[in-house]
Formats: C-alpha cells, structure tokens, sequence
C-alpha cells in the first residue's frame, strides 16, 4: 500500500543541533571529560591523530598527565572516546529527527542535513573524521562506515517499503552512494559553506532519480530549497564544556 505524499512545514526541516551525550557523569569529572576530548579533537582535525601528541593533548585541555589517564589509558582510547561521543550524540538527533513523524525520505534528507551540519561545525564530528584516517584507528574507521551504512540502508529500505522509491531502486547500492558522496565532498569541501552547497547539489541530482513522482512533485515545492544553512555559533555554543 502506497503512503500519502503530504508537503512537510519549513520547521521540520531543520537539522537538530548537537548536544553532549554524557549526562549522567558527575559535573566534574564531566567537565574535565569534555576538555580531553574537545583538546584531542580539535588536535586531530589540525594534525591528525598521528601528528597529536598526548603532550599537545594536554597542553591545550590546560590538564597534567594524571586527569588524561584517570579517564583514558591511551591516545588510542581517547580517539575511541571521541568518537563514541559522536555517536551517543548523534543517537539524540536521530531521535529528534524520528518524533517529527516524517515520511522515510524526508527523514534521509533531515538526517543527512544534521549529519552535515555537524561536519560543518562540530568540533568533535570534525576531528574524529580527520583521525579515522589513520591506519591505527583502522577498527574505529569500520565501525563509523558498518553503522552509518546500515543506518541509510534501514531508512531506503522503509521509502521502499512505503513505494516512495522508483522501483529500479536498490537501497543498498543508493546507500553506499550516499556515503561516499557525502564522504568524498567533506574531502574536498574549501569549507563549511562549500560542504553544504554540495550535498544540496548532491540531492538536487539524485532525488529525481531516487524518488517516486508523487514524492518529487511535492519536494520540487517544499521549503527544503531554501532552508537555512546551520549556524556556527550555535555548535560551537553546545559543546562548551
């Protein structure tokens, strides 16, 4: 049974904003917890995780050797930290996105937005992004693609499902292609704005491919061609520590 095509309000277009995940830690330890990562991730994005020392590390947390490995044993586990608030985080956005009650392709394309957003301008999103390059956090790398890949799948499978998909539409294949453009234009974005131009572009020239007639009539007129690119000052903002 096909699902109604209905126009979806510009409100609920929006990329939900990033927000730290780690509530439930003591107010101190957490605010030490946060230093350590935003210091190594914001170390990662300028120098990679091989260029970051753990002496670099600290000096910008402002923290001694002793606050880093009450909390971490290792750089290693540090990057791995990073990146499992990144995804703690993201779970959170997911789920704003998800009480919006949109249909299965318009919550790919707000998931994606906020996926941007955060690449765009989130501290931690941007340097866990530059340290997956690194050989040593190969793991790490597999396990950022195996659930962002499962995740886009999940979500064409149920546009397809809902018959909002053209019927020569493989999810998996639509998937992969998703990602490595996404990953690919955060490679060669001459920054935030360009990023966003891009991916706009990118659906621009897949969604009257992806989709079905009654979803693209309905998307040609939506506010998504003129919504709002993420602001700054909001991410950084939210990861304050």
């Amino acid at each position: 049974m096909t699902s109604p095509v209905t126009p979806v309000p510009a409100s609920a277009l929006v990329a939900p904003v990033s927000c730290w995940a780690d509530g439930e830690v003591r107010e101190r330890t957490r605010r030490t917890r946060r230093r350590l990562l935003l210091a190594a991730a914001g170390l990662f994005g300028e120098a990679g995780y091989h260029g970051a020392s753990v002496a670099d590390i600290l000096a910008a947390a402002e923290l001694t050797k002793g606050a880093l490995y009450f909390h971490f044993p290792s750089k290693y586990a540090l990057a791995e930290a990073v990146l499992s608030e990144v995804e703690h985080s993201w779970a959170r956005v997911v789920d704003e996105i998800a009480d919006r009650r949109l249909d299965p392709v318009w919550r790919l394309l707000v998931e994606t937005d906020a996926y941007v957003a955060r690449w765009m301008y989130d501290p931690l999103v941007r340097g866990i992004s530059q340290a997956l390059d690194d050989p040593e956090l190969a793991p790490l790398r597999a396990r950022w693609f195996e659930r962002w890949e499962a995740a886009t799948i999940e979500r064409l499978d149920e546009a397809s499902e809902a018959d909002l998909l053209a019927p020569e539409v493989d999810a998996r294949r639509a998937a992969r292609a998703v990602i490595a453009v996404a990953w690919g234009n955060f490679a060669l974005a001459e920054g935030p704005d360009d990023l966003w131009a891009r991916m706009t572009e990118f659906w621009e020239g897949l969604l009257p491919i992806l989709a079905c007639p009654g979803w693209r009539a309905t998307w040609t007129t939506s506010p998504w061609h003129t919504r709002a690119a993420p602001e700054e000052t909001v991410y950084r903002f939210a990861r304050e520590p």
